[in-house]
């Protein structure tokens, strides 16, 4: 009898657990129900602007199309946001339901069914969508009409052509008052490319700011394209990629889908395509210049690396790469030559290196022991060759100091390979990351590792990340004196 009032207090509780966990799934139910009412609304507005976008058709202004430009973007993102609620939510009740409760999984049901309502409003965005895209079509047409009506001057601001539209890579925070800041995939129109190859003037399709844009954080489709017909027509292609795509038997659409998955994966590939297209066509003749102490090579040719690698010696502790083509940084890195030099100094100044050439450089770090200075400047590095350098360097006994000054495709994405350095390295003295494109959620992770890393004296970064990190990190008061603002 006792057992028997046992076993029924046993099931009056598993009840009333199952009831709990039935209230909390309803609980998430309800909320789930207010999000797709939430996404409704969202729909009937994005309806309405269409509507306004069609009254609008009558008298176009150039505003009306840079909204155009960014909506397919803002819908997807809408999408992707209630998808990914929904994945949790559905997550969330497999992880509950068990076979517990009939009235669990019937929950489960209704919830599968508010994912079939999201895949509803998908199509009803993507028909949204292919409308938006029409009434763009349209808008430009009569765009195009009155722009014979105009100036030179003014059609170069209000009707951007095809070749200078870019998209930017990254999101960007402008570090001077002639810069601008955009986001990223924000289309931007360029007026001038001369400004030294990488800052380039041009304006914000969406805000209409005007100023100075960094070129290795922007690309464009049709530029692209160009470069591809550049690799396949030049003599020489050093990079193993590049070779592949060229000699590749598949045909010119299959070739093209290549190179773009290429330069999605290693984004500095555009800068140092352009600097190599750049070279080519106007024909610039390197120079190499030596010293009791040093070598410098500018614009430097393969041949002319080759060279180099023929002549240096133990007395030549510096070796400074300026301006160099990919061609030419595959010669002078990949060369094992330089793993057993005693130098104390690579300086890389505006040569975007690759995946490849990071591999070599990595390589050479791992070999030599005598290198202590490692600098990387101006537009020089991506996200990518800054995680494989930090792995290389993790271990690495010899160099002290890091210098990877203006490099604005150094993002967040490097954040916690730069902390793991830290932690990891004991011979790093000094480390600059200034006009970089850290956020300050990465700053404040690195400026924890200096409690376990002594041995770094001086890091370097950009003072528009002070205040919060000085407000934020408690303890800063500690580290205060081997942190430099600028």
């Amino acid at each position: 009898m006792r057992f028997k009032v046992m076993n029924n207090e046993c099931f009056a509780e598993e009840i009333k657990l199952a009831d709990g966990e039935e209230q909390e799934l309803r609980t998430l139910l309800d909320y789930k129900e207010g999000s797709i009412f939430e996404q409704d609304k969202q729909l009937n507005i994005i309806k309405k602007r269409k509507e306004y976008i069609e009254r609008r058709l009558e008298t176009p202004e150039s505003k009306l199309k840079v909204k155009l430009v960014t909506r397919g973007k803002l819908i997807n993102k809408i999408f992707k946001s209630k998808k990914s609620e929904t994945q949790y939510f559905r997550t969330s009740l497999l992880m509950k339901a068990g076979t517990e409760s009939t009235g669990i999984i019937c929950l489960y049901y209704l919830m599968t069914g508010r994912e079939e309502a999201l895949v509803e409003y998908k199509k009803e965005i993507e028909l949204l969508q292919e409308d938006i895209s029409i009434t763009s079509e349209q808008l430009l047409m009569i765009q195009k009409g009155n722009v014979e009506k105009k100036d030179q001057c003014t059609q170069s601001l209000d009707t951007p052509t095809a070749e200078s539209i870019y998209t930017s890579r990254i999101d960007y925070q402008a570090r001077h008052s002639d810069e601008i800041s955009f986001t990223e995939g924000e289309q931007l129109e360029i007026y001038d490319k001369r400004g030294g190859g990488h800052q380039w003037y041009g304006r914000s399709l969406v805000f209409g700011d005007e100023g100075y844009i960094p070129s290795s954080c922007v690309y464009s489709m049709l530029e692209s394209l160009q470069l591809l017909e550049f690799i396949l027509s030049v003599e020489e292609v050093s990079l193993p990629i590049l070779q592949k795509i060229r000699n590749d038997s598949s045909s010119n659409d299959e070739k093209a889908s290549l190179f773009l998955e290429t330069i999605n994966d290693d984004p500095i590939m555009i800068s140092a395509l352009r600097q190599d297209k750049k070279q080519h066509d106007k024909g610039v003749t390197g120079r190499v210049n030596w010293d009791s102490n040093f070598v410098s090579l500018e614009y430097s040719s393969p041949v002319q690396c080759n060279e180099v690698i023929s002549n240096i010696n133990n007395n030549h502790e510096v070796i400074r790469l300026n301006y160099s083509s990919t061609n030419s940084t595959v010669s002078l890195l990949s060369s094992t030559k330089l793993h057993t030099l005693n130098l104390r100094a690579l300086e890389i100044y505006r040569t975007p290196l690759t995946n490849d050439c990071i591999q070599y450089l990595c390589i050479l770090l791992t070999n030599n022991k005598t290198i202590q200075e490692l600098v990387i400047n101006y537009h020089s590095i991506s996200d990518r060759g800054v995680t494989n350098i930090c792995q290389a360097l993790e271990h690495n006994s010899t160099l002290t100091s890091l210098d990877l000054y203006r490099n604005p495709l150094i993002t967040s994405t490097s954040g916690l390979s730069l902390f793991e350095l830290l932690l990891n390295n004991s011979s790093l003295v000094k480390l600059n990351l200034r006009k970089t494109s850290l956020s300050t959620e990465s700053i404040l992770l690195i400026l924890q590792s200096l409690m376990d890393n002594n041995n770094i004296k001086r890091l370097t970064l950009d003072g528009r990340h002070k205040e919060t990190c000085i407000n934020t990190y408690p303890i800063y008061h500690l580290i205060q004196d081997r942190v430099h603002w600028w």
